[in-house]
């Protein structure tokens, strides 16, 4: 560890942004100067060696904790996450961390959309599911149109709508949010992926499927298909 601190001392040349210090910080983590389940330097120490505001090095770690590579514990400060053995590979130990993480947040959109879907399945209004399934339509053209899927997030907060659930679409809204996080950043492959006609065209096959289970009260399968597309999508992740 005290090899690995050396890394924080030292002032840097001008004031950083908080960006520019996350890049720092990721510096430290991909080159082992940190290792997983480590401490980091207190913030006053880094801050003060760094020459930086305590706020802008705050704003830094608190973007990488949400990314699910930083850890704050309380009374003790911050520790760079553990990372199962299994998840060990030859690349940089923040993408492991993030992948790590992105597939956690899979599990939590599982649980959440199941059983949306369900609650849908029960509760949903001939004409609120009629609603979903005109935005579908035209998303459907548009998806075959561009190439890509974008909006499609929108037809699972469509489901989460359904269930009549407010809290359940909220917490939907921050984990999807979450997700298009890390897709548009770490691994923008997942979404160049989700573009391919093949992908497309089952995206929009599954995704009318659901709406019909749905308006026909099939909760049950409504809920199969709809762990057959996330499966799909997980295995994808695993793979990069």
């Amino acid at each position: 560890m005290e090899n690995g601190k050396r890394f924080f001392y030292g002032s840097i040349a001008r004031p950083l942004l908080y960006e520019e210090v996350i890049n720092r910080l990721l510096e430290a983590i991909n080159s082992g100067h940190i290792k997983p389940g480590e401490q980091f330097p207190t913030d006053r120490e880094i801050a003060e060696q760094w020459k930086i505001s305590r706020n802008v090095l705050r704003e830094a770690f608190h973007i990488l904790s949400e990314r699910g590579i930083i850890t704050s514990v309380q009374g003790k400060g911050r520790f760079l996450k553990r990372v199962p053995d299994k998840e060990m590979r030859n690349e940089s130990i923040t993408k492991v961390l993030e992948r790590s993480s992105l597939l956690e947040i899979f599990e939590v959109r599982k649980v959440l959309e199941l059983y949306a879907l369900e609650l849908a399945s029960e509760k949903a209004s001939a004409q609120d599911i009629e609603t979903l399934r005109v935005y579908y339509q035209k998303l459907s053209k548009r998806f075959k149109k561009t190439g890509k899927t974008t909006g499609e997030f929108e037809l699972h907060m469509g489901y989460a709508r359904l269930s009549g659930n407010y809290f359940l679409e909220q917490m939907l809204s921050l984990t999807l949010k979450r997700i298009l996080e890390f897709m548009s950043s770490t691994f923008d492959d997942v979404l160049r992926w989700h573009g391919t006609e093949e992908v497309i065209e089952d995206t929009i096959r599954q995704h009318g499927l659901i709406l019909q289970y749905i308006k026909e009260g099939k909760g049950r399968e409504a809920q199969a298909l709809m762990a057959e597309h996330f499966k799909r999508t997980v295995e994808r992740v695993e793979s990069l």
